[in-house]
């Protein structure tokens, strides 16, 4: 069952945090077009970053990746 972001944000889990805003930031990259897509690109690769920052190490996972160089090809051929 996914939750609501503001419920995980409200638990004060960082970690938890930023995964849930990366999920619904996903979520929303797959139904975006256009500028739309590169603003939410911008956010997920900012996101995707924090979360490589906190201690602890990454948290790699395939999903992960390839959502990265989805919102990279997106963002990439949004900005042409």
């Amino acid at each position: 069952m996914r939750r609501q972001v503001s419920t995980v944000i409200a638990e004060g889990d960082r970690r938890a945090s930023l995964e849930a805003i990366r999920d619904k930031l996903a979520r929303e990259l797959h139904r975006a077009a256009g500028r739309d897509a590169a603003v939410i690109a911008k956010e997920l690769r900012a996101v995707i970053a924090d979360l490589d920052a906190l201690a602890g190490g990454k948290e790699a996972s395939t999903v992960d990746d390839l959502t990265a160089r989805r919102a990279a090809r997106r963002a990439d051929a949004a900005s042409r």
